[in-house]
């Protein structure tokens, strides 16, 4: 549940008055570490804090003599010639009236100069989706128009079917090569929902025959089975094999972290391509990592499959895994140049609806070591 408004302001007040508790202090850190909203509620505060105490401070300066020099500095426009002005009580006030939107100005087109940057650069750097029919042809989906292969009509993001009902079928094996930074999603010819995580390939037939319904993952994804008692669904991966009949669970076979099938509801069957299976149950992950033995672990469906709505949560992980998984998720091109902070541990969430910088700002945030940079269209982290 996130902290009311009201509770925030009553932080931020006793923080910025000297009068927090330590315990709040603390809760407070955290907060403008990880949610961006209290980062940016915190910034203001501070800001206006800062506007109050100058302009107390301005009751004891030589009026005259600052405006003079600030009017100095400020370029003049033709159009509207600058008037000297009386001294008065109001003059910082009206300072401040004429200074503060132009910094907001500059603060608002440097963000979004950074911004323009940083999408220009995922934009052009972004590789697409990619569609390989049986014989090799390959279409790239480029957002701009479908490509239909058979019963499929592909879009940018989802495939549909088309709803032919032709007498002569033709199956084939298509392959969807997913790259880092998108996600796709489509519903196969029984009925069953798929939802490919980024930098993954998924292969499955146009219809499925036989005694069972075959496909193979190789990364991420999620499945919400329709139940066909007389037809098993297997997805077939490298380190296992998960075999159901209805039901919905995720499959993560990324390089570098352990296999895990992740159950939500029904039931699964887990085989490590032997004949020998493992059930588990709603709630429960099939684990298979170095030792190649498959273990059974409770697992939190908030945190595994937070990834469906773009958020992905880091308890406690290394800057390098971060890494890995930013890169992957966002297409981004981050990196590490100091070895010394890549084993570093932060705690917080991507949400990739969100610009990169959020995530970097918070990482820079919560360490006073690891600095960024942006460098020959690379984010460099030392």
């Amino acid at each position: 549940m996130e902290p009311l408004n009201e509770q925030i302001e009553e932080l931020i007040a006793d923080k910025l008055s000297g009068q927090i508790a330590p315990e709040n202090d603390e809760l407070l850190a955290q907060l403008i570490r990880t949610d961006e909203s209290v980062r940016q509620q915190w910034e203001a505060s501070v800001a206006l804090l800062s506007l109050y105490r100058a302009s107390k401070k301005a009751e004891h300066i030589n009026e005259q003599r600052a405006w003079d020099k600030l009017r100095a500095k400020m370029p003049l426009n033709e159009e509207t010639p600058v008037k000297k002005l009386k001294p008065s009580n109001y003059k910082w006030f009206a300072a401040a009236a004429i200074l503060i939107p132009l910094l907001l100005t500059a603060l608002w087109f440097g963000l979004l100069r950074s911004n323009v940057k940083f999408n220009e650069r995922h934009a052009k750097n972004a590789e697409r989706i990619k569609v390989i029919l049986a014989d090799g042809t390959t279409y790239i989906l480029d957002g701009n128009k479908d490509v239909t292969a058979g019963e499929l009509k592909f879009g940018a993001q989802s495939a549909q079917r088309t709803g032919q009902n032709g007498t002569q079928r033709k199956n084939q094996i298509i392959t969807l090569a997913i790259p880092e930074g998108k996600t796709y999603a489509l519903v196969l010819d029984d009925g069953t929902s798929v939802k490919i995580n980024s930098a993954s390939t998924f292969k499955f037939p146009m219809f499925f025959e036989g005694h069972s319904r075959e496909v193979q993952l190789d990364g991420e994804a999620y499945f919400e089975v329709t139940k066909r008692n007389h037809q098993p669904f297997v997805v077939k991966t490298h380190e296992m094999d998960v075999k159901v009949l209805g039901t919905k669970f995720n499959v993560n076979t990324y390089p570098g972290n352990d296999a895990q099938a992740s159950l939500v509801e029904g039931s699964v069957a887990v085989s490590d391509h032997t004949t020998k299976e493992l059930l588990i149950k709603p709630g429960q992950a099939a684990i298979k990592g170095s030792s190649n033995i498959i273990r059974v672990e409770a697992f939190s469906a908030d945190q595994i499959l937070s990834w469906l709505h773009g958020t992905y949560y880091f308890n406690n992980m290394t800057l390098r895994d971060i890494v890995n998984i930013t890169n992957r998720a966002t297409g981004e091109d981050l990196y590490i140049t100091d070895s010394k902070i890549a084993n570093y541990r932060f705690s917080g969430a991507l949400q990739t609806g969100k610009p990169i910088k959020v995530l970097l700002e918070n990482i820079k945030s919560s360490s006073s070591v690891v600095q960024y940079q942006i460098k020959d269209g690379k984010i460099e982290l030392y």
